[in-house]
């Protein structure tokens, strides 16, 4: 049994690190107003999103960066990145599962240096049923900054 749990553990993360070395198909970009952050840590202001490509996107109202969402195949591969207005670093710490359905087999997926520069990327394992996300928490941090948490949305596959 002890055999066949350390088999998974090291599955697990060759696929991880398969997928850190994958290119991208979907970039998320976090942009932070550090002048409107304010002091709710879990509800920031001067935030938003943008994605490449741009039809990946599904619902992006630019008043509430909770309710952004997405929608992406099991094939993709999500790339999360930061950066502020004045075009400083904005570190992306970790993806974290709050609810909905899970969707890459880890309740956190943390952030990598790639260039200098703090990403996430992940790639789904399951489609979401029609109608349900996959609610996570991007927990980011500016340079200068302390923790920010936002709670973004995806949904994998044919809406």
């Amino acid at each position: 049994m002890k055999t066949i749990k350390i088999s998974i553990l090291l599955l697990t993360f060759s696929f991880l690190g398969f997928v850190q070395a994958q290119e991208p198909t979907v970039i998320i970009t976090l942009t932070v107003d550090t002048a409107a952050l304010g002091n709710d840590h879990d509800a920031p202001g001067g935030c938003s999103f943008t994605v490449s490509p741009a039809d990946k996107v599904f619902l992006n109202d630019p008043n509430d960066p909770k309710s952004f969402t997405i929608l992406v195949e099991e094939s993709d591969i999500i790339e999360w990145q930061g950066i502020t207005t004045t075009g400083d670093d904005v570190k992306i710490k970790k993806i974290s599962f709050i609810g909905g359905i899970e969707i890459f087999g880890s309740n956190n997926i943390f952030g990598r240096n790639e260039n200098g520069k703090e990403k996430v990327k992940a790639k789904p394992n399951r489609r979401t049923p029609p109608g349900q996300d996959y609610i996570y928490a991007i927990r980011f941090r500016p340079d200068g900054f302390s923790n920010y948490n936002l709670d973004p949305r995806i949904r994998v596959g044919i809406e």
